[in-house]
């Protein structure tokens, strides 16, 4: 009967579009992830105005001599556009391999696995994407060069918003553990198949770097931002489905998710304080992604 109610639940969100229904309130576990959604808020501020954020996603490593200048030109980026911009470092490849110097390890399974579809490594880093638009895995026009990035931002930046995205958080500081939910709501009609990713980043990580532009240019107090360090959703890398496909103005879904933020990953310490989550909204068939939206862990 659980079975059959949930059902005809899911079949009339897809049938009335303007429905609000939780999607996955017990989602299935993976290494941090746990089915407990119960501490999950799911209360939502309505928004006057939707602006539409674009994901930079910077594949570097601690030993790419120019990998910081990519960084680089994502803070100016951020700061020439404040509340415009979320940014991801994503640890992949030969430069982020440890070292006798560079002892930490920086990659994750999430970021290897889109570094193996993206293919940013195998082009030569630093490589930024931005939306992920203009996937081609022949030409790999997806990948910009840093030199690039200020153009290139300049020509999507004003692109409308179809989607609210919005986060909220509740967190447990005695046993880590953070309850989840997201929010989207289609604020006009779009065609395709879409999935939603959830990710966590950590910000303010001090280490040792390769730097071109400093002498000398090992860097050991290097401050690594908004580094990639796992996948929230349940699937992994490429997310959850959303309901139905072509969907119609007002369809909104509600996801739990929860997740135990481990003590250190790889090793390497995990301060909660700096630690972001990243969810975003992408096209199946395209790559592109619609929507994005970052919230802290601790306020």
């Amino acid at each position: 009967m659980k079975k059959i109610f949930f059902l005809a639940i899911v079949s009339l969100g897809v049938m009335v579009a303007s429905c609000n229904y939780v999607a996955n309130p017990y989602p299935e576990k993976n290494a941090n992830v746990s089915s407990d959604t119960s501490t999950c808020i799911a209360t939502f501020p309505a928004v006057a105005t939707h602006l539409k954020k674009i994901l930079i996603e910077d594949y570097t490593g601690h030993t790419c001599p120019n990998c910081p200048r990519a960084a680089r030109a994502i803070t100016n980026l951020d700061t020439l556009h404040p509340g415009k911009i979320i940014a991801l470092g994503v640890h992949v490849g030969g430069f982020a391999v440890p070292t006798v110097a560079y002892t930490a390890d920086y990659r994750t399974t999430v970021g290897t696995t889109y570094d193996a579809f993206f293919g940013a490594s195998a082009f030569g880093l630093p490589e930024g994407m931005f939306n992920r638009k203009q996937y081609d895995a022949v030409n790999n026009t997806h990948l910009k060069f840093y030199i690039n990035f200020p153009t290139y931002f300049a020509s999507i930046e004003n692109e409308p918003s179809v989607v609210d995205l919005q986060i909220n958080l509740n967190y447990n500081a005695a046993t880590r553990e953070m309850c989840c939910a997201v929010r989207d709501s289609f604020l006009t009609a779009v065609t395709g198949t879409y999935k939603l990713v959830l990710l966590i980043s950590q910000d303010s990580i001090i280490d040792w770097q390769e730097d071109v532009e400093q002498n000398p240019t090992s860097v050991q107090n290097y401050v690594h931002r908004h580094m990639l360090r796992d996948a929230i959703t349940p699937t992994g890398a490429w997310g959850e489905p959303l309901v139905g496909n072509n969907a119609a103005a007002g369809l909104t879904q509600i996801r739990h998710f929860a997740y135990t933020i481990p003590a250190a990953y790889n090793n390497i310490p995990c301060d909660v304080n700096h630690c972001h989550i990243v969810a975003f909204i992408y096209n199946t068939a395209t790559y592109e992604i619609i929507q994005s939206e970052e919230a802290k862990v601790i306020p």
